[in-house]
């Protein structure tokens, strides 16, 4: 039987000179027909065909048929599963087979609660000297490093929280950049005075680790410079992003917001990448400046 268009020969009109219960029987008949045919009512409602499902991607068969089956009486008419029309249009690392390889990292073996040094935090009454123009050590656009305004020492905010999460990127079945999704979460507790202005500093940094960081930072959050000399790479990934909440005495409610940063990046693939945290705190009680429940996660996202 030939495989190219075919139209089905239409009915003749009902004869008029039929008995009425007939005549109506077959009435419903022809209309029942047509709507299958998709002639009359909704297109939705007309019979699947084959030739339906091959324009669709969903079989494949040869170019000729020789019956009415599903598979045409052809061995090569083959359905095509669902998840190879997903892989097809996301990329085999996109889907639920990879998911767990590929599509999420998770970094989950920090402390309940990782305690904030607060030993360069005498004296201080803001944290205005990180996010200054000038001086910075020479890095004047680096949130996480500045020069201490009573003591003129190098004030190093990463060094306030240890914690980092290094991760290297899987290979991209499509190859060249790809989405992820960054996260990072905490709550901040602290016991605070009603009288002390609270300043918290939080900053976030994702630097390259690899070969691509040798010409910039080498992957170490006190030496970037986002203006000149050892910029951020922002084609690469890399970002800084700084959260600060600067509160009266007693503003604990305000002070004490759970942290929680996202941001989508291009990453490449098989690449390694680290991230930074910095917290500097102002007016909290000596020995109880805590991050809790700290996470990082990295999602890839389909492309």
């Amino acid at each position: 039987m030939a495989t190219s268009g075919s139209k089905a020969p239409s009915l003749p009109p009902l004869p008029t000179n039929l008995d009425p219960q007939l005549r109506n029987y077959l009435k419903q008949v022809d209309t029942h027909l047509k709507m299958k045919a998709g002639d009359v009512g909704n297109p939705k409602d007309r019979n699947l065909t084959l030739r339906d499902l091959e324009e669709s991607g969903i079989v494949s068969s040869a170019s000729t048929v020789n019956d009415f089956s599903i598979t045409a009486g052809d061995p090569t008419v083959k359905l095509i599963s669902p998840n190879q029309l997903i892989t097809d249009q996301v990329g085999e690392e996109n889907t639920s087979k990879k998911f767990s390889k590929t599509g999420v990292i998770f970094a989950s073996d920090f402390n309940s609660s990782t305690n904030v040094g607060d030993a360069q935090h005498a004296g201080l009454t803001s944290f205005n000297f990180l996010f200054s123009t000038s001086g910075g050590f020479g890095y004047p656009n680096n949130h996480m490093v500045g020069s201490h305004p009573n003591t003129g020492g190098k004030y190093q905010l990463f060094s306030n929280l240890t914690s980092s999460f290094s991760f290297k990127t899987p290979v991209h079945t499509r190859g060249g950049k790809k989405p992820y999704l960054i996260r990072f979460s905490g709550d901040k507790s602290g016991s605070v005075s009603s009288t002390t202005p609270i300043d918290i500093v939080v900053v976030h940094v994702l630097l390259l680790s690899g070969p691509l960081s040798g010409p910039t930072h080498s992957g170490h959050p006190g030496v970037y410079n986002t203006v000149s000399g050892t910029n951020l790479q922002p084609n690469e990934g890399e970002f800084q992003i700084s959260r600060r909440i600067v509160a009266g005495g007693g503003q604990a409610a305000a002070a004490f917001l759970p942290m929680n940063v996202e941001t989508v990046v291009e990453l490449r693939e098989q690449q390694e990448y680290i991230i930074h945290t910095g917290v500097g705190m102002i007016g909290v009680t000596s020995n109880t400046q805590f991050i809790e429940e700290m996470q990082y996660t990295v999602q890839g996202l389909t492309t």
